[in-house]
């Protein structure tokens, strides 16, 4: 099946460094997603570190019904990129690049066509991708 992506980009004036950091711990991610657009919300549930602090993979605890998806991080490049594998076979990608006063952001929601019409059907990504990318805008601006 071939590919389908969203792919949504933020100014935040804030260098990379700190973005890429905020953005690295999966709580920062799940929280940042509008579940409540959905009548639901989202935890992370465990989380897997390797012994210096990067994480391997974690959970997201999702709904009511307490669905967990297991999301295995495939990439981690600091201040570049992450890249994280669901086990519906959506991978997320963050890139963190440079710019005039502070840093660009990119997420692409990369799945199969049968993933891309059940987002579009339940999840809509593509609109939940845009408004947490203001979320992350406003939450790391604040940070100190």
């Amino acid at each position: 099946m071939t590919s389908n992506k969203h792919t949504h980009s933020i100014h935040i004036n804030a260098p990379v460094k700190k973005v890429f950091y905020y953005l690295e711990d999966p709580a920062h991610f799940i929280a940042g997603m509008p579940w409540e657009s959905h009548g639901t919300h989202a935890t992370v549930g465990a989380v897997h570190r390797t012994p210096d602090g990067v994480v391997t993979s974690y959970e997201n605890k999702f709904g009511e019904d307490g669905k967990h998806y297991a999301f295995t991080r495939e990439e981690y490049v600091v201040n570049e990129r992450i890249v994280d594998h669901s086990q519906l076979g959506v991978v997320f990608t963050w890139t963190f690049e440079p710019d005039a006063t502070g840093t660009t952001l990119t997420f692409t929601w990369d799945g199969t066509k049968l993933m891309k019409v059940l987002d579009s059907v339940f999840y809509h990504v593509d609109k939940d991708a845009a408004r947490s990318m203001v979320t992350f805008k406003r939450e790391v601006e604040a940070l100190p």
